[in-house]
């Protein structure tokens, strides 16, 4: 079925969906969850114990990444430096009071405070930590407790699965609780579902442990400027920019939104080094934007971040993406319209969805100093079923049932308006979207070199439907 073009004046109702009547307000806010300072030390292993080098991964300061978050229209940043030996004393007395001083001089931007986490068996994620009274001690003690780099004669004994899940309760046991992000997930990987130190089966044990801390992994890896290999995914490449868990379409994450988790997508800079200095690293929001649906206040920003109220994108492809699912009617059981991380409910007799687009262009130029062009939209469902489990690192049910080409649609006043007619294959599903600027109908591996500022997308986080 083809789309059918709508007013603007009736997709503008979309910005205050049903489920955020109290929260008009709203709004969608870019943020970065993966940026290194010069805390990200290296060590002298000449002395005992061993000496951190200041500067040793990245020479930015606190200051010089909320200046650049600011630069490229941010509203919200963490900087998340790695570990090491009693990394968790230099977060304490050196990293902290300059975050404090960051804040004060940059207050436009909402900076939290976190940590790339040395995971015990998965390499590495982010801990994004809610800003309150708590945010340094708890911070603290999680990364001397639970990184397996914290303390050299422990690595073997913390190195599990097992130890991870102990590290999430104990965020979860927090009044406020801190996020964790599963970082560039498939950046070991050897093949297309030849897995190293992160697996599948390793994502959802850890996200089942608490769903509301381990929420989800990066789906479009840092590191965009590497040349020859985008992400820096060296062993085996990443797709267009993206990581294969999320980049083929039926492949890990449909897998797990197969089991009906709900994890969360994500991009990030993981900027250490600028490319224009030689490094292989945008600045953060030059490049990777994640974009929250959220009150501007760091309580709301991290409850779109949990809830999946987002939406991840390449050089300013779009800067909105209002969706709403509707089964178009009242049935008098629940929700008759969801939105991006929420679920609408169905009856056994609707056949057949509604979804409503408001996708909010780039209204200037990038950091490239493009004006990028969309020029396709690619609409995906699959089922939710327990018949995903028996799939390993797969969900066969999972296709795009729609790709939206620019010719059809009419661009007004920066936005563009649609409304698209779902057949429902499934009792139970979830819808997600796609887009880019490119003719490529699926992301595959990277060969040679790529041009990230010429190969622009955006991936959405899904809406699931329940049949009652």
């Amino acid at each position: 079925m083809k789309p059918r073009l709508i007013t603007l004046a009736i997709t503008l109702t979309l910005g205050v969906m049903a489920s955020q009547a109290t929260a008009q307000e709203r709004q969608w806010l870019a943020g970065e969850h993966h940026a290194h300072t010069h805390w990200s030390v290296k060590w002298d292993k000449s002395t005992t114990p061993w000496s951190p080098i200041k500067g040793g991964d990245s020479l930015h300061t606190y200051l010089n990444n909320a200046q650049a978050a600011k630069k490229f229209g941010l509203s919200w940043l963490v900087n998340t430096d790695h570990g090491g030996p009693e990394h968790s004393k230099l977060l304490h007395d050196h990293a902290y009071p300059e975050l404090l001083q960051a804040r004060e001089s940059v207050p436009e931007v909402h900076q939290f405070f976190g940590i790339e986490l040395d995971v015990p068996d998965g390499e590495h994620a982010t801990v994004m930590m809610p800003i309150n009274a708590d945010e340094r001690d708890v911070l603290v003690q999680f990364q001397r407790d639970y990184s397996i780099r914290e303390y050299q004669k422990k690595t073997r004994q913390r190195n599990n699965v097992a130890h991870m899940q102990k590290g999430i309760n104990f965020l979860a046991s927090q009044n406020e609780k801190p996020i964790i992000i599963k970082n560039h997930p498939s950046r070991q990987a050897t093949g297309i579902a030849e897995w190293a130190r992160v697996t599948p089966e390793k994502l959802m044990t850890w996200h089942q442990t608490d769903p509301d801390v381990f929420v989800g992994m990066v789906g479009s890896p840092g590191h965009q400027g590497a040349r020859g290999a985008r992400g820096a995914y060296y062993k085996f490449g990443s797709f267009n920019g993206t990581d294969q868990m999320t980049g083929i379409v039926g492949g890990v994450w449909d897998h797990i939104l197969g089991h009906g988790m709900r994890f969360w997508i994500s991009s990030s800079a993981d900027s250490h080094k600028h490319v224009g200095v030689g490094g292989r690293d945008f600045w953060p929001g030059e490049y990777n934007k994640t974009y929250v649906y959220a009150r501007n206040e760091p309580a709301d920003i991290m409850d779109g971040i949990r809830n999946g109220r987002s939406f991840m994108v390449f050089g300013d492809l779009i800067s909105g993406l209002n969706v709403g699912l509707s089964n178009g009617e009242d049935n008098g059981k629940g929700k008759t319209n969801a939105s991006l991380g929420e679920t609408l409910l169905v009856n056994k007799q609707q056949q057949t969805l509604s979804l409503k687009l408001e996708v909010n262009l780039n209204k200037g130029k990038n950091a490239n100093g493009d004006a990028p062009e969309l020029n396709r939209i690619d609409v995906i469902t699959g089922a939710v079923s327990p018949a995903i489990a028996q799939e390993p690192n797969a969900n066969s049910t999972t296709k795009v049932v729609q790709r939206i080409d620019k010719s059809q649609w009419e661009v007004k006043n920066n936005t563009i308006a649609l409304t698209i007619d779902i057949p429902r294959e499934h009792n139970n599903g979830y819808l997600r979207l796609r887009g880019t600027n490119t003719d490529i109908l699926e992301p595959k591996k990277q060969q040679g070199n790529q041009d990230p500022w010429q190969d622009l997308w955006f991936y959405s986080n899904p809406i699931f439907w329940q049949q009652q």
